[in-house]
């Protein structure tokens, strides 16, 4: 059998590298949730802006004020492959410490959980009832 010769008419002899196109997607979402951050550090963006927006919620009469503090997302109860098998939501609770400040100066500050924050996963999909989305 013959080998055939190939012959190449590209412009362009130096290849360039591949650009990892799913950081588009994780990147973002990551920045969103400030996850890597302590509270202290966190910037007034994404979540954090979102409850610094909202907070704090005051009473009719004013004698109550409730003060968001901080948040934080504990550990997935399952991984992505389990949430798949389970028919589950790749998701981590998301608490939240609260304080309500009352008359006379009473504080009282609390964790308190808001709910189940679904999480991307590394090939930037989301899995909800074990569906990949």
């Amino acid at each position: 059998m013959r080998k055939v010769k190939e012959l190449s008419f590209a412009k362009i002899k130096k290849s360039y590298p591949i650009p990892n196109l799913l950081e588009h997607q994780i990147g973002p979402f990551k920045e969103f949730l400030q996850m890597d951050v302590v509270p202290e550090k966190r910037k007034k963006f994404g979540l954090q802006e979102i409850f610094d927006e909202v907070f704090p919620i005051e009473s009719p009469d004013k004698q109550y004020r409730l003060e968001f503090v901080a948040y934080g997302l504990s550990r997935p109860r399952y991984s992505v492959e389990e949430c798949k098998r389970r028919s589950q939501t790749y998701a981590a609770p998301l608490r939240v410490r609260m304080r309500l400040v009352g008359p006379a100066t009473e504080v009282r500050e609390q964790e308190i959980y808001l709910g189940d924050m679904p999480l991307i996963t590394d090939t930037a999909s989301f899995i909800i009832n074990g569906d990949e989305r």
